[in-house]
């Protein structure tokens, strides 16, 4: 119980410094990633479909200005839009992070997004580094920045699926157990994480601005239907897909673990029958390439808070001899782990997306 009243306590106190920072920068600086309630499926008094178009202004701080919900599209299927511009956030916010570490020469920083997890990035840097003029340093050092922003993105996205798997409530009320891996969430925060990089990098127009034009631009590109055809879409998989109605009552037969780990790439569902000439567009994960190419290496660790900390590590660690998570050792085990448990659940079909 006292772990339920920290997870609301540290939700309600990243509302709180959210707000802070808007206060102390003028909305301006490097505000954290803010919590966004993502759509669910079940009761449609429950959802939003936005119309092409009609989704507001991007914004860091102010979640007045973006209109969210599912849009349906016929190359990557179902998009959430809370999902895609929170994992924007995070890439714009840990790439910041991480240019700031670059720039000041430092061996390791720590940072947190929407959960209690602290993530921990040590860096081991070439020995050119030092040599670089400021100019072209810097010019490198956000072209790192957005590399490692994106990878480390990633890895929060997907470690906030595994925990809500084990019942993580990002409010600290509710377990999100029920829509963990739901069909579009893994590929929803990939996008957002590569407009991120488009929109990090844009000269003429802020992060705000750039992620709103790109969103509209990239969801006619994906070929997004208007909002009765998303109801409509639904409304298909309703009893296959997914059955019940309001959250506490939803109960989703489908799930996809689909994170990249296996050929590197996310591939989106579509609903069968709608769009049929349309093939899906599988997006690359985010990978340390280029900062391995100009000599530099990176650790990362999570320090797991949350409540569910302690199953978690017990799935990676049985003889108890760690305390953090490392993603490119672990994340294929705690998958594999909840794959098993999904198939003894939902059935072996589990992760085809058929009707």
């Amino acid at each position: 119980m006292a772990d339920r009243r920290f997870h609301a306590m540290f939700f309600w106190s990243r509302i709180g410094l959210v707000l802070f920072v808007c206060f102390l920068a003028g909305c301006g600086g490097n505000p954290p990633p803010r919590l966004r309630a993502g759509a669910y499926f079940g009761d449609f008094m429950g959802m939003s479909f936005p119309e092409p178009g009609d989704f507001g202004k991007h914004s860091r701080i102010n979640p007045l200005s973006e209109k969210n919900g599912m849009v349906y599209t016929c190359k990557a299927g179902f998009v959430d839009l809370a999902h895609l511009r929170e994992a924007a956030d995070r890439t714009v916010y840990i790439a910041t992070l991480t240019e700031h570490a670059l720039l000041k020469n430092k061996p390791a920083f720590s940072f947190r997004c929407a959960e209690p997890s602290r993530y921990h990035v040590a860096l081991t840097y070439p020995a050119s580094w030092s040599e670089l003029s400021s100019v072209p340093k810097k010019e490198l050092a956000s072209d790192l920045a957005i590399c490692l922003g994106q990878y480390l993105s990633h890895t929060t996205t997907v470690w906030h699926e595994i925990i809500t798997w084990f019942g993580f409530a990002s409010s600290g009320l509710f377990s999100e157990h029920l829509s963990a891996f739901s069909w579009e969430d893994t590929y929803s925060d990939l996008l957002g994480i590569h407009l991120a990089r488009i929109a990090i990098s844009d000269r003429e127009h802020d992060f705000n601005q750039a992620m709103t034009e790109l969103i509209d631009h990239e969801l006619k590109r994906l070929e997004i239907q208007p909002s009765p055809t998303a109801q409509e879409a639904v409304r298909i998989i309703y009893e296959r897909w997914f059955e019940g109605g309001l959250y506490f009552w939803l109960k989703l037969n489908k799930r996809n673990f689909d994170v990249g780990l296996d050929d590197g790439e996310i591939t989106p569902w579509q609903v069968p029958g709608l769009c049929p000439d349309a093939k899906a567009e599988s997006r690359p994960v985010p990978t340390l390439d280029f900062l391995y190419r100009n000599g530099f290496s990176v650790r990362v660790e999570i320090a797991p808070q949350e409540f569910e900390k302690d199953q978690i590590l017990q799935v990676c660690c049985p003889d108890r001899a760690c305390t953090k998570i490392d993603p490119v050792r672990h994340f294929p085990i705690i998958l594999d782990f909840i794959e098993a448990q999904a198939y003894q659940k939902y059935g072996p079909d589990v992760e085809i997306p058929e009707l």
